[in-house]
């Protein structure tokens, strides 16, 4: 076994250990996303038609899934600036650690969260919405990607950023505009053309359809389109993290 993959299972075991023992959070994770979709899904169901046929609630529901995967996944920036005030970054800098395998440590970690906060999510809103695994590699990806592409976010802005009251500001600041230009909320095709442009330069977008696909068979934009643009946005924002990750611990 390399050096590389051992040091990423060894940071990726303390990552999972502290998901594990973070009740709160995952209490939180699961109440809020029911929370939305139990007031807002079902409360505008009645109301909202959408050109696809698709009940609004079975829109909103995937669409937050989406949404949790994301905002969850820009934690993992989060995790590393408080390593950074607790001293543990600065233990693992001066240790024989590959700065690559931390990065990867909490990727592999947070899409691992991600994928099992899904699938209890999935299980419970499937007790009351039309919500069902329809094509699970198609959801295993579009999480993957989502994970990937805001973790590799997250870090290259924790890496600039030394306090977390920047940093929250900071990932509000881009993170909102890409939840709302994404199809979680409504359909794409809904939007006045200009701004649709913006949801197709946007990489949510194609998360949010996957994923959507994933459980509800329905999608806006090509399955195959989806599926490459995540591919090669996941590998450009693992690149993005490692680098900028580098590089800030260098200033």
């Amino acid at each position: 076994m390399s050096a590389l993959v051992a040091d990423t299972l060894t940071l990726l075991r303390r990552e999972l250990i502290r998901y594990r023992r973070d009740r709160a959070y995952w209490i939180g994770q699961i109440v809020f996303p029911l929370a939305i979709v139990g007031f807002i899904g079902f409360g505008l169901d009645a109301v909202v038609a959408l050109p696809s046929g698709t009940r609004y609630v079975e829109h909103l529901a995937t669409g937050v899934l989406a949404l949790l995967v994301g905002s969850g996944a820009v934690g993992g920036g989060f995790s590393l600036i408080e390593d950074r005030e607790s001293g543990f970054l600065r233990a693992l800098l001066i240790a024989p650690v590959s700065r690559t395998s931390i990065v990867l440590g909490k990727l592999v970690a947070r899409m691992l969260a991600s994928l099992v906060l899904v699938g209890v999510l999935v299980g419970i809103l499937a007790a009351f919405t039309p919500v069902r695994i329809a094509h699970a590699g198609a959801l295993v990806l579009a999480v993957g990607g989502i994970t990937a592409i805001f973790v590799g976010m997250g870090v290259a802005l924790a890496a600039r950023l030394r306090r977390l009251e920047s940093f929250r500001l900071i990932a509000a600041l881009v993170t909102v505009p890409l939840y709302l230009f994404s199809g979680i909320f409504y359909p794409l095709s809904t939007l006045p053309a200009p701004t649709r442009w913006i949801s197709y330069a946007n990489p949510l977008t194609y998360g949010a359809d996957l994923l959507r696909y994933g459980l509800l068979d329905v999608h806006e934009i090509g399955v195959a389109t989806s599926c490459g643009m995540l591919i090669v946005l996941t590998a450009a924002a693992v690149g993005l993290a490692i680098t900028a990750f580098d590089r800030g611990m260098r200033t």
